[in-house]
């Protein structure tokens, strides 16, 4: 088996768990709870392994990147994805302070590697984009990759938006329109690369 195919089913086991922290865990509010609230109660261990399974993909994804010569993607892109995993091990690490409580130390650390997590994962897509839309194999995927990178662009920008009130009480939707649109991107980038 290959390195991208052990990506690919990483990101697919990343995205079930993620849809399934809301049928198991049905105290969050999918429109107002973050998804980093998961991490807190009764689904805090499939949270963490859920990171855990998100930061080794990204990590196998920057090497994919890295070793890429046709085509050959810029450095950065490599390095924006190794960063991203340890971001994302941060953030898995010090868990969120709930809606309500009061603000912690390790709540703090939380939205720090978060911010940077979600910062690394668009500035990611807004560089390999045009690169995989040009490019010739896997046809079928071209017209998804734009789409998928003006929802998230436009799902951060709302994300950003709604960290403060009054939007806060849709905080949580617009953070999943990020999460999944950028979770099925890094899912096909791996099949991308799977294919090749």
């Amino acid at each position: 088996m290959t390195l991208a195919a052990v990506t690919t089913g990483l990101y697919a086991i990343n995205l079930a768990l993620l849809l399934a922290f809301h049928g198991l865990n049905r105290n969050y509010s999918p429109v107002r709870h973050a998804v980093s609230d998961y991490a807190v109660g009764k689904t805090a261990a499939l949270f963490r392994i859920y990171g855990g399974i998100g930061a080794i993909a990204a990590l196998a994804l920057a090497w994919l990147f890295h070793a890429s010569e046709a085509p050959a993607f810029p450095s950065r892109v490599a390095i924006y994805v190794a960063a991203m995993a340890v971001a994302r091990v941060g953030a898995i690490a010090f868990p969120t302070d709930l809606e309500g409580k009061a603000a912690t130390a390790h709540g703090r650390l939380h939205y720090l590697f978060a911010i940077a997590t979600f910062a690394l994962v668009y500035m990611t897509i807004d560089v390999v984009t045009p690169i995989l839309s040009a490019d010739p194999r896997a046809p079928a995927l071209h017209a998804l990759w734009p789409v998928l990178r003006w929802i998230a662009a436009i799902a951060l920008a709302g994300v950003v938006l709604t960290m403060f009130r009054p939007g806060r009480a849709i905080f949580g939707l617009v953070e999943r329109a990020f999460l999944f649109s950028t979770a099925i991107w890094f899912l096909l980038a791996a099949v991308w690369f799977a294919l090749g």
